[in-house]
């Protein structure tokens, strides 16, 4: 039965009613929120009743848009219960947030002997900038461990918290897994030792009541996107005192007191931080997000934790499936594995039911790398989703995990039928050709695969790698009398089917005839253009690449 929240509030976003939507089930808002119609509304306004530039000149127009400019900055600072709206910078997401404040910290924080501490969890957004940062201050980067599930250690990430530790940046959520952090006692700890905290509160201010005063934070980051707002804007928190001290990011216009050719002053903060003209249409936009999600924060609370137990009960009775993270301690997001099956493959036979999830490491490759996989399937729910969206995922699962562990069965392949001159004697390809839908072309693609001749792992090296690809693929290629002869291998099915029909097309050729093979051109021949995602098609062009680079060693013009 669905709650009455979600009757009442998925109406607000426009995507749903819209006739031009492919996408039937979005379960992949942890990636990027559908919009608001009042975000919408807003920033056309914007565009087209109200362009003006802020802060710079006086007409009545631009006083207008500046004043609501403002405003929205104090709509911000209610929204995370900030002391002051000057404490609010504006910024293009939380990617630059933190670079914002790593780069000052870096001219004058640290100092020899200080260690940085991070999470396992971390986004890549939070990891890869203070990794920086001690390799050229020679600092040290400590890591708060996880457990066998991915749920955060705290008695041992405390226990790294000590005298040398400058600075804490931790996830308030982990977007990889929902897992929602201790953040409280971390801050707590760092305190006590006065170092620095920084909270990457993207994947959290949507879901939970955020009160940085509370937290006593010292920084907290979010975007605008992942809130139902607009791409492109971001909030950077911060101590008042704290950003006095920090140098500008940026330096031009708006920024600056006072210029002269003997030197320059700069705005106290928050303009301080906001060279050049801003992305107005933006500001406005992700205040009224957070408008928003303040009027309806219970009855959105209340339907997500609805949705999140009906996922964890339809995944839990799916016996292949295992699930990460945290159950009890999360937002409405679940990554999950399947035993015995790409979650690549899987990506693609969901998509092909117009659902939308997420799959591979999620930005977050340490933790992957912690938990023994090379990423998950994960679903993220937001208010707009309703019961009926989990249903309809679910019977979608079962039906993708048994077309891709059930054998595939062979089309009959019509002899007469033949595609051209180069395919004359290319089965594989013929199959294909014959397929008479989506499911019945991945199949034979599944069963091209189980023909591969697949590389042994003592090949599988950083040279034989594929770049570019959406799952990891290898390839050797070899010349035998003149003739090219390919070997690979990936972990999915569906791409060693697509390597079987690409090496069908390109083996026992000579490297001058493999230099002529246009991929575009035979996968259109095939009808297989249509069944892949750009993202695939561009890791198919990186495999036929390196057999092209092989090659044109061995072409007649190099041996001449």
């Amino acid at each position: 039965m669905q709650s009455k929240s979600s009757n009442i509030l998925r109406q607000y976003f426009p995507f749903f009613a819209s006739p031009n939507t492919r996408t039937s089930v979005y379960l992949d808002s942890a990636a990027t929120s559908q919009k608001l119609q009042s975000v919408i509304d807003v920033t056309q306004q914007y565009y087209q009743e109200r362009t003006a530039n802020v802060h710079r000149s006086s007409h009545q127009l631009a006083a207008s848009v500046t004043e609501q400019f403002e405003q929205s900055r104090t709509t911000i600072q209610h929204f995370i219960g900030a002391n002051s709206h000057k404490e609010i910078v504006w910024t293009k997401g939380a990617t630059e947030s933190i670079n914002l404040v790593a780069s000052g910290l870096a001219k004058s924080h640290f100092k020899s002997g200080d260690s940085i501490l991070i999470s396992a969890l971390e986004h890549h957004s939070n990891i890869v900038p203070w990794q920086q940062i001690a390799e050229t201050h020679e600092l040290l980067l400590k890591v708060m461990p996880v457990d066998a599930a991915g749920v955060l250690k705290l008695e041992e990430s405390l226990a790294l918290i000590d005298s040398t530790t400058a600075l804490v940046a931790v996830g308030h959520v982990s977007n990889a897994l929902g897992n929602i952090n201790p953040i409280l006692e971390i801050i707590n700890k760092a305190k006590k030792v006065r170092a620095l905290t920084l909270i990457d509160g993207t994947q959290a201010v949507s879901h939970l009541a955020v009160n940085v005063q509370q937290l006593d934070c010292d920084f907290y980051v979010f975007s605008g996107h992942k809130m139902f707002g607009p791409t492109g804007i971001g909030v950077l928190y911060g101590k008042y005192a704290l950003l006095e001290q920090l140098p500008p990011y940026q330096l031009g216009g708006e920024m600056i007191e006072k210029v002269s050719f003997a030197g320059t002053t700069f705005q106290p903060p928050p303009l301080k931080f906001e060279a050049g003209t801003p992305n107005i249409a933006g500001v406005l936009g992700i205040a009224v997000a957070a408008e928003f999600i303040q009027q309806n924060r219970t009855a959105m609370f209340e339907h997500e934790h609805d949705l999140y137990q009906q996922l964890l009960g339809t995944l839990s009775a799916i016996p292949q499936v295992k699930l990460w993270g945290d159950r009890v301690n999360s937002i409405c997001v679940q990554s999950f594995t399947v035993q015995g099956v790409s979650h690549y493959d899987l990506a693609v036979l969901l998509d092909k039911h117009n659902i939308a999830v997420r799959v591979g490491h999620h930005c977050a490759m340490p933790l992957m790398h912690a938990l023994g996989i090379d990423g998950t399937i994960r679903v993220s729910l937001a208010v707009y989703n309703n019961h009926s969206d989990i249903e309809t995922f679910a019977a979608a699962l079962i039906e993708c995990i048994s077309l891709l562990t059930e054998p595939a069965t062979e089309v009959e392949v019509n002899p007469n039928l033949y595609l051209d001159e180069q395919t004359i004697s290319a089965p594989l390809a013929l199959s294909i050709k014959q397929a008479k839908s989506w499911d019945q072309t991945y199949r034979q693609l599944m069963l091209a695969g189980k023909g591969l001749d697949r590389l042994q792992d003592q090949f599988k090296t950083d040279n034989s790698a594929v770049h570019g690809c959406e799952s990891q693929v290898w390839i050797r290629c070899l010349i035998q009398d003149n003739k090219l002869m390919i070997a690979g291998d990936s972990a999915s099915k569906i791409v060693r089917g697509l390597l079987a029909v690409i090496f069908e097309a390109l083996s026992g050729k000579t490297p001058d005839q493999v230099l002529t093979f246009n991929l575009a051109d035979y996968l259109d021949t095939l009808h297989l253009g249509k069944h892949l995602s750009q993202s695939r098609g561009n890791g198919l062009s990186a495999v036929v690449d390196k057999i092209f680079e092989f090659c044109r060693l061995h072409s007649s013009d190099q041996q001449g």
